[in-house]
């Protein structure tokens, strides 16, 4: 099939799906299971069609507007004016759940559960929250939000992965005379079999009826669930233990380096710079610490009561970007006070077996629902929980690329 053959196709799914959704207004009812099923089955096939006419012809002008009609009809970014949703568009998202991929779940959540507008809400359900794999790119003018920016995700298929990391690197490389044994460098791979593991969380109970207010269904969906997972991944990602069903994090993975304080925290960083210079780590580097630490940075004064971001060491601190020394800094709660993270990012990977699967129900009991000892299902109650879970794993191809940083005098 080629690139106009796939648009073509491409565009009578949506409009065959535009129409079964103006039959299914107009008869004011709920879609059916068979139609629901017909949804879900044309709305996949689009979606493969239009990532294969990007791959084939990015360049053309004429593939940004169809992808954009695709993407308001079916992918959550919008609705079209005049819609049976009142031409009412995506609700804002917090930045930072926008930085680390997520920007459409309440649309995808609101459409599969209730939709012909919010006559009903299923018993139970599961979706699969549609989020891109890669997150919004960094660029050099804006803060870095997320940690989930600066490390490659990578599709997993099966819940297991093995890599090769780098354990050993002595480079013995010298001049050698004519005739001379050659020197050998060492180069040490150890193979490491891991797999992902869950993060997960549920919702208080909600009312149906607080279903009605979009807005707060959005805003419930797309931020609070979404920064709950990203706040726990980030932790294990930081700290992860390795026991159980932690990860090993950079924290305790074995190989990093270290940078001990050193007469103040602009020195103590700048030496932890070095520490990356010297294998070649630096491009792919960027700072995690926890907001306290990079107030101390930005608050570093002088001897004549002025700060070092506006003075002699103005290269240094950019706070209108948020570098260190040239390196993005993400700040993060699941970061220790006193210990920052100075790595090459380029040097891990994060396994995404499964980026976000939204579940709800009504029959969770509660036995103190009503009062101490009495209990009601949320059937009863009229009320609905959500989970949403994720599942991950950690690459760490070169140990050698994190420095530990010590910001405590």
């Amino acid at each position: 099939m080629n690139v106009q053959q796939m648009r073509t196709r491409m565009k009578s799914i949506v409009e065959d799906l535009g129409a079964l959704d103006r039959r299914v207004t107009a008869e004011k009812r709920d879609y059916t299971t068979a139609e629901l099923a017909t949804m879900r089955q044309g709305i996949d096939e689009a979606k493969g069609l239009r990532d294969q006419i990007a791959a084939a012809e990015s360049s053309d002008s004429n593939l940004q507007g169809m992808l954009k009609t695709l993407g308001d009809d079916i992918a959550g970014e919008g609705y079209q004016a005049g819609g049976r949703h009142g031409g009412r568009k995506a609700s804002l998202v917090h930045p930072r759940v926008k930085a680390s991929g997520g920007t459409t779940w309440g649309d995808t959540v609101l459409r599969t559960i209730a939709p012909d507008g919010y006559k009903g809400i299923l018993a139970n359900g599961t979706v699969a929250v549609d989020v891109p794999l890669d997150p919004e790119p960094v660029r050099a003018d804006v803060p870095v939000l997320s940690l989930r920016q600066l490390i490659p995700n990578v599709q997993n298929t099966t819940g297991r992965f093995a890599y090769l990391r780098q354990t050993t690197r002595t480079n013995n490389a010298a001049v050698v005379a004519p005739g001379a044994k050659k020197p050998t460098s060492l180069y040490t791979l150890a193979r490491v079999d891991d797999r992902v593991r869950t993060i997960a969380h549920l919702s208080e109970p909600i009312a149906k009826q607080d279903l009605d207010d979009v807005g707060m269904l959005r805003t419930f969906i797309d931020q609070e669930m979404r920064l709950g997972l990203d706040l726990a991944l980030e932790d294990e990602i930081i700290d992860g233990s390795g026991s159980g069903e932690h990860m090993t994090g950079m924290g305790n993975v074995s190989g990093s380096q270290s940078q001990a304080f050193t007469t103040d925290v602009l020195t103590t960083a700048r030496k932890a710079v070095t520490k990356l210079e010297r294998y070649g780590y630096l491009a792919g580097a960027g700072w995690v610490m926890t907001p306290e630490d990079w107030e101390a940075f930005e608050l570093l004064q002088d001897n004549e009561g002025r700060f070092y971001y506006q003075g002699p060491a103005g290269p240094a601190v950019n706070a209108a970007t948020r570098r260190l020394w040239g390196a993005p800094v993400v700040v993060s709660d699941a970061a220790t006070t006193g210990t920052a993270f100075l790595a090459d990012f380029s040097q891990m990977r994060l396994q995404v077996r499964q980026d976000g699967v939204l579940d709800w129900s009504e029959n969770i009991y509660d036995p103190n629902a009503l009062g101490s000892g009495q209990g009601a299902s949320d059937f009863e109650r009229n009320m609905v929980r959500f989970r949403f879970e994720g599942r991950f794993g950690l690459e760490i191809l070169r140990p050698s690329a994190i420095v530990e940083v010590d910001l405590t005098a």
